[in-house]
């Protein structure tokens, strides 16, 4: 794998290789299939907000939709903080947060009445923390799907994913 190095604000190296990542050369976290970067992503990247650093890594999904993960950096420790959809990380809503996330893949339902509901997840970066953006998922659902299911919702009597729904009347119009 081919290194990724980034400098922060404050001038301080983030190096990620097929080891982990890095802070100013000292290990501070592992990479769980170091491999599977998606190197030429331009979503690989740092973000800092309020003080805060954030690495963000393009993975590939294979055989679903690729995957950025992010991690929260400081001097000793790398933590994983959110995983999503691969996206641009950017304002989706407006609202001055950077966001990121989407929905993944899923076959199409045998029946043409009915759909798998397929959710969608969108983090924003707000204060210095990622944390899930409801309002713009709940919005994007209802775009996607028709109707927005709370995540208790979601899953069918199995516990997988996904709960089927009949067609919303704007996808019928659309077959």
């Amino acid at each position: 794998m081919k290194p990724l190095v980034y400098k922060t604000l404050t001038g301080h190296k983030i190096k990620i290789t097929d080891k982990g990542i890095f802070y100013d050369d000292v290990l501070i976290g592992k990479v769980d299939y170091p491999q599977d970067i998606l190197t030429d992503k331009k979503q690989n990247r740092i973000v800092e907000d309020e003080g805060a650093i954030f690495l963000f890594l393009a993975f590939n999904g294979k055989p679903n939709s690729d995957r950025l993960v992010a991690f929260s950096i400081s001097p000793k420790k790398a933590t994983l903080v959110a995983d999503a959809i691969l996206s641009p990380i950017k304002d989706y809503d407006n609202d001055g947060n950077l966001e990121f996330g989407g929905r993944d893949l899923t076959e199409a339902y045998t029946t043409p009445d009915s759909m798998y509901y397929i959710p969608t997840k969108y983090y924003e970066i707000v204060n210095g923390t990622i944390k899930p953006d409801l309002p713009l998922t709940r919005k994007a659902d209802i775009k996607i799907n028709g109707i927005y299911l709370p995540p208790n919702k979601q899953l069918n009597r199995d516990g997988n994913c996904c709960r089927v729904i009949s067609t919303p009347e704007k996808t019928k119009k659309h077959n």
